[in-house]
């Protein structure tokens, strides 16, 4: 195989200055195609008897010859020709080198975007085949062959398979690829990192989880009796995946049915950004990809820490989160909402007093702290101000 390997094309391009997160996966995502012209005569190499046994090849051969290394402030991508002649890269080089091999090779596939902490801006991305039994899991940096870590948010991108060294840049950025991982017993310093391979979601999310069992309790946009008409197992689902429990949103859903609605305007804020995105209708949001939806969700949330004097400022701005982790149940909601109820800001609403159990299970401790810096982040919500108090609420949950 070492005779089909690319040559070193010695380039080094500047994709774009200033860039953010989505530039970043947007580039990685471009790459594909080159990516696999370079690899079009070492791929058949990889091919084994099966799926899961080229995947393993694949996995394998990244895990001997490649050493991982985050990127620092200049996010790099290195295409196949390059990775192979610097021996050197992180997440998003591994990820491009698995898409070039499987792309000559026919085998359908997603790119992973993931996070591990309460920020829904994916921090790592990995390749899954996508094969009728769930497909592969190729993922060298967790090092542990059709595995994954537990992450708190995932996104996955369906490649179309297409058949068609150097190195692409993008600086500076907020990147991809600091994943938290542990390595042969040393740790890669990195973003979300969540020890025992656990989620920390249960913990950081607690605030914002109490605020949304208020607006449910309040009525506000009719949270309550939209909720009602979610299907309960999916409601379940969904709201234990990010630690609920859901004995108590049933009880908070029967509190607030019980009330008229109050109008807080989120879902309708919510409805006329996505329209803006040219999401539009029942139907419209229901195709909307989880990405867009979720984006979409953490836009609107700016807005709740203001809309919701007196919560605090880690469980107003954590809410953001939790909505977005929450957007299957957020989506149907905002389906189940009016033209008439689009608007361009929120309503103040004071008086909502977030459930105290599970604010108290965050923070152990008052709602105000020194700024703390939690790493580089994703910039999936720009102007988001929920990054830094979702810090916060992991400040709480470290500072022992």
């Amino acid at each position: 195989m070492k005779a089909a390997l690319p040559k070193y094309e010695n380039l080094n391009v500047a994709y774009k200055l200033g860039g953010d997160n989505q530039d970043i996966r947007d580039l990685l995502e471009s790459l594909v195609p080159r990516a696999a012209s370079q690899m079009r005569k070492a791929a058949p190499s990889f091919r084994g008897r099966n799926e899961k046994e080229t995947c393993q090849n694949i996995f394998n051969y990244i895990r001997q010859n490649f050493t991982y290394v985050v990127d620092g402030k200049e996010q790099v991508i290195k295409l196949p020709s390059a990775l192979l002649k610097k021996s050197v890269g992180d997440c998003k080089s591994f990820s491009l080198f698995t898409a070039a091999i499987l792309e000559n090779l026919r085998i359908p596939y997603s790119f992973v975007y993931t996070s591990y902490n309460s920020d829904p801006t994916p921090g790592h991305v990995y390749v899954q085949t996508d094969g009728p039994d769930g497909g592969c899991i190729i993922d060298a940096v967790y090092g542990i062959f059709n595995e994954e870590k537990t992450s708190t948010f995932k996104y996955r991108k369906k490649m179309n398979v297409r058949y068609i060294g150097s190195t692409q840049s993008i600086s500076p950025a907020a990147g991809v690829g600091e994943c938290g991982y542990y390595k042969q017993g040393r740790r890669i310093k990195g973003v979300g990192s969540i020890g025992k391979g656990k989620p920390i979601r249960k913990i950081a999310l607690a605030p914002g989880r109490g605020v949304f069992l208020a607006l449910v309790k309040s009525n506000l946009d009719g949270f309550a009796s939209k909720l009602q008409k979610i299907d309960p197992a999916k409601l379940k689902r969904t709201w234990e995946n990010i630690g609920g429990d859901y004995s108590k949103l049933v009880k908070a859903i029967k509190t607030g049915a019980s009330k008229p609605a109050r109008r807080l305007g989120f879902l309708g804020l919510l409805r006329k950004r996505l329209k803006k995105r040219g999401i539009n209708g029942v139907s419209g949001i229901g195709a909307a990809s989880d990405a867009e939806v979720q984006a979409a969700i953490v836009a609107a949330a700016t807005a709740l820490g203001t809309a919701l004097p007196g919560v605090g400022n880690v469980a107003g701005a954590t809410a953001g989160a939790v909505l977005a982790a929450l957007y299957p149940v957020v989506r149907d909601m905002v389906a189940m909402t009016p033209d008439a109820e689009e608007t361009d800001s929120l309503i103040q609403t004071p008086g909502i007093v977030p459930d105290a159990e599970e604010v108290q299970t965050a923070t152990q401790g008052p709602e105000t702290a020194p700024t703390v810096k939690t790493g580089v982040q994703f910039d999936l919500q720009r102007s988001l101000p929920l990054v830094a108090a979702a810090g916060l609420a992991l400040y709480f949950v470290t500072k022992k």
